[in-house]
């Protein structure tokens, strides 16, 4: 009996999850994505239409486990400042640690992918939802998501000066005591 589209489809999105984390995007080709998942090359062509299709998808899931992470750990820390430092550490320490381990992964963070800018629009939703109440309560005339948005490229930035995962996350630190000092908030 065969597998339902779905769960073949998800399969295929894990694999290729696997190989562009591995080799990015451009390394990476539909059979190696087909072989990874056990599949042929037809039979990856009927789940997505081309790369970039295949390639959106795997975003999407890498953004939604991080996601997911994030929250259930954010949810079992205390105050802003905990939260913040533990959402900005865990989703731009893992971009950062993602390259320093496979050099080609660093496509999976270039904005000129849809995919990959949605992905930054979702944290930035994060940082704003959690910064919300802070600002609004200090009376700050910039929006959450401007503020948001402020850090959230300014971490990517970060990656470029880095000199390697502990200092990112230092770096990451440092940015994030700024802006909660900046609203008000304790550290």
């Amino acid at each position: 009996m065969s597998r339902p589209r779905a769960a073949k489809e998800e399969l295929a999105v894990e694999a290729a999850t696997e190989v562009f984390s591995r080799y990015g995007y451009a390394r990476t080709t539909m059979g190696d994505i087909a072989a990874q998942a056990g599949i042929s090359r037809p039979a990856l062509y009927l789940l997505f239409p081309d790369k970039d299709a295949v390639f959106a998808a795997a975003i999407r899931r890498m953004d939604e486990q991080k996601h997911r992470e994030i929250q259930a750990a954010v949810a079992r820390l205390d105050g802003l400042h905990a939260k913040l430092l533990h959402a900005c550490k865990s989703w731009g320490s893992h971009g950062f640690d993602l390259i320093e381990a496979h050099p080609d992964s660093a496509d999976l963070f270039d904005l000129r992918f849809p995919a990959v800018r949605k992905v930054y629009d979702n944290f930035q939703a994060v940082v704003a939802d959690l910064i919300r109440e802070q600002v609004r309560s200090a009376s700050i005339t910039d929006e959450p998501e401007v503020l948001a948005r402020c850090l959230v490229f300014g971490m990517r930035g970060l990656r470029e000066t880095a000199r390697n995962g502990k200092d990112m996350r230092r770096l990451i630190a440092v940015q994030v005591t700024m802006l909660i000092r900046s609203i008000g908030g304790h550290t």
